[in-house]
């Protein structure tokens, strides 16, 4: 296929100079050499070795293009060896009233190189200045007239002449009108600027904001006025300027265009009247224009003056590599495709055609290449079963950064990058699920495609689920200790108290004490036997208190290197942590954070050392305690007693009622010594678990916190989307999702109840739960008591633990509601339901890769939303790129598309002739235009881009007068 546009990737970005004067200039030529030839060598020399990249250059001069047709030749000689896209021609010229320094305002004509040649018999000639009587035109010889006129001298040379007419040579603005309105073609092919100088040469500028927004009002004001409505931009690298004139300062938009006439963009170049100026603007203010290098591409900053024109020192809105689709391509060896390559633009990419033209089939077989499974999890809703042809075909996909995607790759391992795919009636798809569960998901999911969102989110998530399961544990635990409480209750039940043992022990004493008079025993001997009795109730006591010391200390010990292992992982064999499957906390919350610096590893080892350091020190106070040599000591010590004790036990034979009564002491003493241990175990069964309640409710309280912080993060974050669009989410907990609900006998609950301060509006008031949970509960005969005369009445049969567990439960919803202008998402239309979703979903993704989208306008059916979606596009493009596939005219003009892909497919029965192809395609910038040439065959080629938007799309005439009426009231 021939060659369609040399720019091939839309507008793009470029450096332009639209302001430099050369050698012979007929004011100020600072230029250095001795010579004119001189000075031409060197302006040469200095352009040529410059190592700006400049792609337009505005050649200017006062009232005189010669300048510009030299500098035209000396590139086509090619002694200009510096390449540029274009070079334009930029008359400077004088206009009253004067300034204020007293000096005329300086206008400059920028015309559109195509007329070049006409320029001076339709403008220079047309232009009229009144001299003692006599009318001058500004053609260079009546230039030379006026300058001898002037002078009074008829034999001053042409060149100092010319210079003085040039000097004098001052038009009123009704005289530039009165040319252009008799020429209206020649006003179509020019831009007229307003000048930043007050004087030329002077490097001071006149910010031209402060005639607008000064209050003193002077006698020029409506003068002053009616230049810049009669203007088309402004020259100027002054930030109040810029903002002011693009509606962004101190005057709105509309006040703006009510007093200049529209809105216009601020040009700056490099006013160069010396080699050191040349493509060297002042504070390094170059002029960036995102359009074709044409006088076109000029044009459309008038329409789009915030968005085609950047004053900066680097080049706007750039992007990261890896999240830029550089060029497609489809590799096919037959008729069907070819080796058809279509370079994208960064920004906003736009696929027109008639139907099967083969758009939707190039946005999918990009979206394939790219993340097959994202298209396979799309075209399953959509029920599409994907584009069938009789041959096979391949795509690829450039990355900017060198990396490649492939049709016919299909190895996950392979698909390292990311997209954003909105198929044909995806979003209509989602709007058919039209209730609030499905809805709250689909909120969820846009909001999480902003990335710090979705940081914040996922890290009060995992709190969340942290302290869930800490809940769980903490309540297993509780529920063991109340096991074991109850059992030990039992215990001590059926022992009795150890204050009745007590009294048991007392009568038992006394009774031997009276069976001991009657015994063979002396008193003494009776003594002895009881300190041997009292001695091995020691022995027996501190055995047993040696059994209880070695296993809390086991457990302790445990406990530590299971703390550890928690935080830092389990160690193998030769002490080495495996990274892979036992990581601990610490290195999970490392691994997450994704900073793992240097100090944090050092930190992380550090806990790892101190825990070793506490476990060996745990150790070591064991061994000191000695225990195992204690015990054997006391066991020693139990049989030396035992053999003490025997001969009095032989003596107390024949007594055998006060054996009886000696056998009963010991066995008492033993119980009353259970008795207290008993005891003490049911305090402290009941201190732990009451610690553990209290612990439970600080948890529930968390996480409900936890939920608050995310409803707040949205409300105060995702609000507000614009244009009256507003996002609101509020935390909830139906109380058909709280088991508790479900458990009270609802029947036998009064008005007044606390029961129904829990509830409100179908919700539960879960803030008062975690207060509920660190009562005292006990059910008893149906009854959960949370106060000493206080309950809940319970359903028949309600498990304690069941309803514990239902208090702990996790059913919280972030319930997501969305208005546009106070009508909410839920009752809209469909078509209004789904814009809205499509511009949520715009506006609050923050990924980097790019979005693909075919045919939004599906989803479309009001104009007022519809408009606030094109902003979305316009803003959003500035951050990502995306490829739209569209048939709504406005969709794709007013979002001012860098790259517009037009697709044709050849009809049913047409033979394919030789390097055709049934799906073709072209591609090129909105202001590619040219008129349809019926001398051409190929439909594609026939005509420009903007003459295909126009015949493909509906409305595309009117869209493009619209974009050009937009800022203006011209």
């Amino acid at each position: 296929m021939p060659e369609y546009t040399k720019y091939k990737r839309g507008s793009e970005w470029r450096k332009w100079d639209l302001h430099i004067h050369t050698p012979e200039t007929k004011k100020n030529d600072q230029f250095a050499g001795s010579t004119i030839a001189e000075k031409w060598d060197n302006f040469i020399k200095a352009i040529n070795s410059s190592s700006e990249e400049i792609s337009v250059i505005g050649i200017t001069d006062y009232f005189c293009i010669d300048n510009y047709f030299k500098v035209k030749q000396l590139v086509a000689e090619n002694t200009i060896t510096k390449k540029f896209d274009l070079i334009i021609p930029n008359i400077e010229i004088r206009v009253l009233p004067v300034g204020g320094s007293g000096t005329p305002i300086n206008l400059h004509c920028i015309f559109n190189p195509n007329i070049d040649t006409e320029i001076e018999t339709r403008f220079l000639s047309k232009l009229k200045f009144n001299y003692s009587d006599a009318d001058y035109s500004a053609k260079k010889e009546e230039l030379i007239r006026l300058g001898r006129d002037f002078t009074g001298n008829s034999s001053l040379n042409n060149s100092d002449a010319l210079k003085a007419g040039i000097g004098q040579y001052v038009i009123s603005m009704d005289v530039l009108r009165e040319v252009f309105e008799k020429d209206i073609k020649l006003r179509e092919n020019t831009i007229i600027i307003v000048s930043n100088k007050s004087t030329d040469g002077v490097t001071g500028i006149v910010k031209h904001s402060d005639f607008f927004i000064d209050k003193n009002v002077s006698q020029l004001e409506a003068t002053r006025r009616s230049i810049y409505q009669f203007s088309d931009a402004i020259f100027s690298s002054n930030p109040s300027d810029i903002l002011y004139f693009s509606g962004l300062g101190v005057d709105s938009k509309k006040t703006v265009i009510e007093k200049c006439a529209s809105l216009m963009p601020c040009f700056h170049g490099s006013d160069a009247h010396k080699n050191e100026n040349i493509f060297n603007p002042a504070e390094s203010r170059f002029c960036w224009i995102k359009a074709d290098p044409t006088f076109e591409g000029l044009k459309q900053t008038l329409y789009e003056p915030n968005d085609r024109v950047k004053i900066q020192a680097l080049k706007p809105d750039v992007k990261n590599e890896r999240y830029i689709i550089s060029e497609l391509e489809f590799i096919d060896t037959g008729n069907l495709f070819g080796n058809q390559k279509i370079l994208l633009n960064e920004n906003l990419n736009a696929i027109i055609g008639g139907k099967s033209s083969g758009k939707s089939l190039l946005l999918y077989s990009t979206a394939r290449s790219i993340d097959p499974e994202q298209v396979d999890k799309a075209d399953k809703r959509l029920d599409f079963d994907g584009y069938k042809f009789k041959s096979e075909y391949d795509f690829k996909v450039t990355w900017k950064n060198g990396d490649v995607d492939r049709l016919n790759d299909n190895q996950p391992s392979h698909k390292l990058h990311k997209i954003t795919y909105i198929p044909q009636l995806y979003i209509n798809y989602l709007v058919e699920k039209n209730n609030k569960e499905d809805l709250n998901s689909l909120i969820k999911n846009i909001i999480l495609q902003d990335s710090a969102f979705k940081k914040f989110f996922e890290s009060r998530t995992d709190s969340i689920l942290e302290t869930t399961s800490e809940i769980e544990r903490l309540l297993n635990e509780f529920l063991q200790v109340r096991q074991k409480g109850n059992e030990t209750f039992q215990k001590s039940k059926q022992l009795g108290t150890s204050e009745n043992i007590k009294k048991g022990l007392t009568k038992i004493e006394n009774d031997i004490e009276l069976g001991r008079k009657s015994s063979n025993l002396t008193e003494e001997e009776f003594r002895e036997f009881n300190r041997l009795q009292l001695e091995k109730s020691e022995l027996e006591k501190s055995l047993r208190e040696i059994d209880l010391k070695d296993k809390a200390l086991s457990k302790i010990l445990d406990e530590l290197i299971k703390t550890k292992a928690n935080l830092l992982g389990n160690e193998d064999e030769e002490g080495e942590i495996d990274k892979v499957l036992l990581k601990g906390q610490i290195d999970r919350i490392l691994q997450e954070s994704s900073v793992i610096t240097p100090d944090l590893v050092l930190i992380r080892d550090k806990i790892g050392s101190d825990f070793n350091t506490m476990i060996a020190n745990l150790v070591s106070e064991i061994k000191k305690l000695n225990l195992e040599t204690v015990e054997k000591q006391i066991i020693e010590k139990i049989g030396v007693n035992k053999i003490a004790i025997n001969p009095y036990l032989i003596k107390l034979e024949g007594q055998k009622e006060l054996q009886k009564l000696t056998s009963s002491l010991e066995v008492e003493k033993l119980k009353h010594q259970q008795s207290q241990e008993l005891e003490r175990q049911i305090e402290s069964f009941k201190k732990e678990h009451e610690n553990i309640r209290k612990q439970i409710s600080i948890l529930l309280n968390k996480r409900y916190k936890l939920y608050k912080e995310i409803e707040k993060e949205v409300n105060d974050t995702k609000n507000d989307i614009g244009s009256e669009i507003l996002l609101s989410c509020t935390l909830i907990y139906k109380e058909i999702d709280f088991p508790f609900f479900e458990q009270v006998n609802k029947a036998s609950i009064s008005s007044d109840h606390y029961f129904n301060t829990l509830f409100s509006k179908g919700n539960v008031n879960y803030g008062l739960i975690p207060i509920l949970f660190e009562k005292p509960l006990k059910v008893i005969d149906d009854k959960l008591y949370f106060e000493t005369n206080k309950y809940f009445p319970i359903k028949l049969k309600t498990d304690f633990e069941d309803i514990l567990r239902g208090l702990i439960k996790d059913s919280f919803n972030l319930d997501y509601s969305v208005t546009y202008k106070g009508d909410d998402l839920l009752s809209m239309s469909p078509g209004k339901k789904g814009t809205v979703l499509l511009i949520l979903f715009l506006h609050i993704s923050s990924f980097e890769y790019p979005i693909l989208i075919d045919q939004p306008e599906d989803n479309l059916d009001n104009r007022t939303i519809y408009d606030l979606l094109c902003q979305m596009i316009k803003e959003k493009k500035k951050d990502r790129q995306i490829i739209i596939v569209s048939h709504n005219a406005n969709l794709v003009v007013a979002t001012d598309t860098e790259n517009i892909i037009v697709a044709n497919q050849e009809g049913e029965g047409v033979v394919v002739r030789a390097g055709r192809y049934k799906f073709e395609y072209i591609n090129g910038s909105i202001e590619h235009s040219f008129a349809k040439n019926d001398g051409i065959a190929e439909i594609l080629l026939s005509q420009g881009i903007k003459e295909h938007v126009c015949d493909i799309l509906e409305g595309g005439n009117e869209a493009f007068k619209q974009r050009e009426r937009k800022y203006s009231i011209k």
